[in-house]
C-alpha cells in the first residue's frame, strides 16, 4: 500500500502547492536553462585546444549541431489542424495558440543556432 502511494505521487510539484504564482515555474525553468548553458561553457576550455585537439569553439559548434539535428522538432501544420476544427472550443483555441507559439519558438531557435554557427565561423559578429 505504501509503495503504491509513493509511486503514485507526481514527479513535479506545481508552484501553487507552495502558494506561488504559476509564473514562478517559468522563471525557475528559465534560470535553470541559463545556468545549464553557463556550466557547459565553463567546462569547455578557453585555450586553443586541449590534449585531444578539441577547442572551445569546436565544442560549442558540436552542441549547436546536436541541437539542430536531434532536438529541434518539426513545425506543426497549423493550417490543417485549424481546418480540422469546425468551430473550435476554448480548449482547442488554446491549443492552436500554443501550436503557433511553439512554431515561432522552433523557428527562432533554428535561426539563433544558424547565427551562432556563422559567428563561430567568423562570418558575422558575436552578440
Amino acid at each position: 500500500m505504501t509503495l503504491e502511494f509513493i509511486t503514485g505521487l507526481p514527479l513535479f510539484t506545481p508552484p501553487s502547492v507552495y502558494g506561488l504564482h504559476a509564473n514562478a515555474e517559468i522563471v525557475y525553468f528559465t534560470n535553470a536553462a541559463k545556468e545549464l548553458w553557463v556550466n557547459i561553457l565553463e567546462m569547455a576550455t578557453s585555450e586553443g585546444g586541449d590534449a585531444s585537439g578539441f577547442s572551445r569553439d569546436d565544442f560549442i559548434l558540436q552542441i549547436a549541431n546536436d541541437i539542430q539535428e536531434k532536438t529541434l522538432p518539426e513545425l506543426f501544420d497549423e493550417y490543417n489542424i485549424r481546418k480540422a476544427f469546425d468551430v473550435p472550443t476554448p480548449t482547442q483555441t488554446v491549443l492552436l495558440q500554443e501550436l503557433e507559439r511553439m512554431n515561432k519558438l522552433v523557428v527562432r531557435m533554428g535561426a539563433s543556432i544558424k547565427d551562432l554557427k556563422r559567428a563561430l565561423a567568423g562570418e558575422i559578429g558575436m552578440s
